[in-house]
């Protein structure tokens, strides 16, 4: 409620608003070009996704049993008095049956809807952004007074699910930052040590049982590839922030007379701004942690003085796009009505071998999902025309249909590294093994649009093929970000994957995880976090695209 947040204490912005003794519980701060603010806007995350659909799922299926029972009820009936069911005398599904199937066609069509418009929900972040601002402005000081470093702050202005806190920092005591630091950086290290051993065991014990490649010299090439990542990574400073962490942290091991003289040198003379932003940054991991016991995602800026005004104004206008999208979402769901623009029958032609049952080859298993499963659901379109829409060379599914909706730009897509006349076909032509078919790979650029957080963009893909026959297909794709922040220290993994399940229809998978090739730095629970919303949105939309022209398009 307002006025109020989590455990029943007051809400410090809306007191401070009413005038009900807020100035006094939370007194204002003085404002000068060396406040900084931490602009911070909360989103759903996948788990709500998740949520909605198990939801919709255990409806469905507790209608689905009820329908069968009903149904087998009719078929007896009809085995013992043909006149008494006219329906199944004639060859037909009983009525009720043929009513359920009916529903359930529409409900196939509709769920990823729900499912996006439940992404898209501000309810859990506004009430997620109101105990946050306020949990943020109790605990931040004493946090950070542990640091060594002496704050006030002030929550600015709070509206749906994003808020401002103000703060300055007043005293800092090097000596302490630096031991802190110091200990931050080591556990980095040390974890990302261990990430990387448990990595190769898995990987060794991968290929003792014969899951890696067989291909000696594609094996000898992803590994000269994978060195060299490692090689550019090893002597790349990726920000300011991470060469002012680990300077205080070398400077830990310099007796005082020395650190501390240097740090007030640094300070006040050479990186001022820059220190001063590292110091409220150490605290960003924490609140990244916060959000995500609360199975949320957001996005987090810290600004100086000069850049918050323009920083606020865009935050704003995109928070408001946002909602007049959602109302529209909504609108068109309650009205039935379909949102996207349909091009023309981009799914391809409805193929006869889809409306069988599903025939997964002897003892297969589904591939392992990445560290992040982000989206599972059924889609009603056929295992292999949705295949041939994804995967084929003459297909433009995915440039005309599901990157336009993404708003993406300046689109470059290559060739398969090899049979790329025959990846996505229905049916390969004779003397054509779908098993070299694994491990071939494509390559493709685009821009991506601009947010408050992150500017425009170009992403450069690869997307690798690790799983192809007619039961499932799935495709690995690595994206690099060089131009955003940080970008030069990840890479995004994702993989979908698709099943045949019969009667045109067929089940998708998507998942996510990040990989930091030469450690994580300070901020890579934001990293990751802005990896999992992104991803998760673009799953989302691509269920939803396939479904319209799956609709349009039968």
């Amino acid at each position: 409620a307002e006025g109020e947040c989590s455990g029943g204490l007051v809400d410090m912005y809306s007191a401070k608003k009413g005038g009900k003794g807020g100035a006094a519980v939370m007194p204002e701060i003085s404002h000068s070009r060396d406040t900084l603010y931490i602009n911070v806007v909360v989103k759903n995350g996948a788990q709500v996704i998740n949520n909605e659909l198990e939801r919709l799922a255990k409806t469905r299926w507790e209608q689905d049993r009820s329908a069968s029972v009903e149904a087998q009820a009719q078929a007896k009936a009809a085995a013992g008095d043909k006149s008494a069911t006219p329906t199944a005398a004639a060859g037909g599904l009983p009525p009720k049956r043929r009513e359920f199937e009916w529903f359930r066609h529409i409900a196939q069509l509709n769920i990823v809807r729900l499912a996006g418009l439940a992404l898209a929900s501000d309810f859990t972040p506004r009430r997620i952004a109101v105990q946050l601002s306020n949990d943020l402005y109790r605990l931040m000081t004493p946090r950070m007074r542990k640091r060594g470093v002496s704050i006030e702050t002030e929550i600015e202005y709070r509206v749906g699910a994003y808020f401002v806190l103000g703060v300055n920092i007043k005293e800092i005591d090097w000596a302490v930052l630096m031991r802190h630091t110091h200990r931050e950086v080591e556990e980095r290290k040390r974890q990302w040590r261990e990430e990387k051993i448990k990595k190769e065991l898995a990987e060794a014990a991968n290929a003792l049982q014969g899951k890696e490649g067989s291909d000696g010299e594609e094996g000898e090439k992803e590994k000269k590839t994978t060195s060299g990542w490692r090689i550019m990574y090893h002597f790349y400073i990726p920000s300011l922030l991470e060469l002012v962490a680990q300077c205080l942290a070398w400077l830990h091991r310099v007796h005082w007379i020395i650190s501390v003289p240097t740090c007030h040198f640094w300070y006040h003379v050479l990186l001022r701004d820059t220190m001063r932003r590292y110091v409220v940054a150490t605290t960003i991991d924490e609140i990244f942690q916060y959000v995500e016991r609360k199975g949320m995602e957001m996005d987090l800026e810290v600004c100086a003085a000069r850049m918050q005004a323009s920083f606020m104004l865009s935050a704003l206008r995109e928070l408001r796009a946002d909602e007049r999208e959602l109302k529209k979402k909504k609108a068109e769901a309650e009205s039935g009505e379909d949102g996207g623009m349909i091009v023309g029958p981009l799914l391809g032609p409805d193929i006869k071998e889809d409306k069988g049952g599903p025939t997964p080859p002897a003892g297969w298993d589904p591939p392992d999902n990445l560290e992040d499963i982000n989206f599972e659901m059924e889609l009603p379109v056929g295992f292999r025309r949705l295949r041939w829409a994804l995967l084929h060379k003459d297909s433009k599914f995915q440039l005309d249909a599901f990157w336009v909706e993404r708003q993406y730009e300046n689109i470059v897509v290559g060739e398969w590294s090899e049979h790329n006349d025959h990846i996505g076909l229905p049916n390969v032509p004779a003397g054509v093994n779908e098993e070299s078919f694994v491990d071939v790979s494509q390559e493709y650029e685009f821009l991506m649009p601009k947010s408050a957080f992150v500017k425009a963009n170009m992403c450069y893909d690869k997307r690798s093929i690790i799983e192809y026959n007619d039961h499932c297909f799935t495709y690995h794709a690595v994206t690099r970000s060089p131009e955003v922040p940080y970008g030069n220290t990840f890479l995004v993994h994702t993989q979908v994957v698709i099943t045949n399940r019969g009667n045109n229809k067929c089940g998708i998978v998507c998942s996510v995880e990040v990989e930091f090739p030469n450690g994580p730095p300070m901020i890579g629970r934001q990293i990751k976090s802005g990896a999992r919303a992104g991803t998760a949105e673009s799953f989302v939309l691509l269920g939803e695209t396939v479904c319209r022209y799956a609709d349009e398009y039968p």
